[in-house]
């Protein structure tokens, strides 16, 4: 490489110090903005989320430190397995490849996308669950959404019997002391109200838990704390009411319980978490359903004019593939041979087939009608319309509205304000 090699920006910049030109270094990176191989001396570094990314030219660092998450979310290292060598662009790099295989899956969350996991969990500075980072297009079962729902259902079971007990007396208007006595509700109360807290509300303590182990208060911060103190006060009110003044206490020595407020809250929360998986799955049910319009299979040809059928992610640029009549079309391409109609509607929309001729350009995952045709590979894995597609909708789904910023902002705020606010209150209560 010359002492002022142009780089993708269009600038001119000189080589970075110790590296001359010439073969490729193993310290070599990958600038995630527009793909060059970089040198691991590059004086273009930026440190984010714990990692140092380098960059080709000023212009890529300045892009990058504008919106980091745009570039880093879908980062995973495919530079090792891209093999390019110096100053080209590695293929495909800017989009998530597309797996079949949901093991091989990265989660990230949709709010912060700067958050990386391995597996599905919680996103540990809003306690959203963490979305797959690559689409895939086979799924099993959502283990999560299941038992949040199983958790919902035994805990609004609960919840209902404990709120009638707790309120029938006041909202009829009638002595509740007549049919049970105030001593036995309570004990009745905490029997209903602890599995609903303990058991069905575990997932939301956890998470509440770990915004405060993260030392990122939010939502789930405040649900923890109001949850728990108002069980934990209301156990110690039931069992040990003599530790209280005499002021809390009641004419039969008993002090105010509150369990029906703990297993009501429990449950609204757990409503709103079954709600939103849900919808979640509703979504990734639309992005499976456009990934499994892209046939697995496709029919190549040959030198010597014979066909061979090979899976669709060994399918290459320039390869010739045979389309038979009533198939999919398996990548991108234009017609060598052949004429046909083929159905395009999935893509734009068109109820009528398109004619197809020599020389007409093919959309992968399209259907051929009644004619055979001969097409050259043109745009494969993650080059064709129908990745495109899914990866735009995918990345609409993680894109975050600038006011969400404001919102996290106001939160981190928010948050400590109402508990010093309860801190404060509940201390000038019980002390005047």
């Amino acid at each position: 490489m010359s002492a002022t090699d142009q780089s993708c920006c269009g600038k001119r910049t000189a080589p970075a110090p110790g590296n001359s030109g010439g073969t490729a270094s193993v310290s070599e990176h990958v600038d995630p903005v527009c793909g060059m191989r970089v040198s691991a001396q590059s004086p273009y570094q930026f440190e984010f989320a714990g990692r140092r990314y380098l960059f080709c030219c000023q212009g890529c660092l300045e892009t990058f430190r504008a919106d980091p998450a745009r570039f880093v979310e879908n980062r995973t290292d495919r530079q090792v397995l891209a093999g390019a060598s110096p100053g080209q662009p590695v293929a495909g790099l800017p989009a998530a490849p597309i797996s079949s295989n949901p093991a091989d899956t990265a989660f990230t969350c949709p709010m912060h996308p700067e958050i990386l996991r391995s597996k599905p969990g919680d996103c540990p500075i809003c306690g959203m669950a963490l979305e797959p980072l690559q689409p895939t297009a086979e799924v099993g079962a959502n283990a999560e959404l299941q038992d949040l729902t199983r958790r919902l259902i035994v805990g609004a079971a609960l919840a209902v019997p404990l709120l009638v007990l707790a309120m029938a007396g006041p909202l009829l208007r009638v002595n509740s002391r007549l049919f049970l006595p105030p001593l036995a509700s309570q004990w009745i109360q905490a029997a209903l109200a602890t599995p609903v807290v303990i058991w069905a509300g575990w997932p939301l303590l956890k998470r509440a838990a770990a915004s405060v182990r993260h030392r990122s208060l939010n939502m789930f911060s405040l649900i923890g704390l109001g949850v728990l103190s108002t069980y934990l006060y209301s156990l110690v009110a039931t069992f040990g009411p003599g530790l209280f003044p005499g002021s809390l206490r009641s004419d039969g020595g008993l002090v105010p319980v509150y369990y029906e407020a703990a297993a009501v809250i429990t449950v609204l929360v757990l409503l709103g978490q079954v709600l939103e998986g849900r919808a979640r799955e509703a979504t990734g049910g639309a992005i499976r359903a456009l990934l499994k319009l892209s046939p697995k299979r496709a029919r190549r040809l040959r030198a010597d004019g014979s066909d061979e059928e090979i899976a669709h992610d060994q399918v290459h640029v320039g390869d010739r593939l045979r389309v038979r009549p009533g198939e999919s079309v398996p990548v991108d391409g234009s017609v060598l041979e052949g004429t046909s109609e083929v159905d395009e509607s999935m893509v734009t929309g068109e109820s009528l087939p398109v004619g197809k001729r020599p020389g007409a350009k093919l959309i992968g995952g399209t259907l051929n009608g009644t004619g055979a045709l001969l097409m050259r590979a043109e745009g494969v894995g993650n080059d064709t319309v129908l990745s495109r597609i899914v990866q735009m909708v995918v990345e609409a789904q993680r894109s975050r509205a600038p006011i969400q910023r404001v919102a996290d902002w106001v939160s981190s705020w928010f948050v400590p304000t109402v508990i010093l606010a309860a801190a404060a209150t509940f201390t000038m209560w019980m002390l005047y």
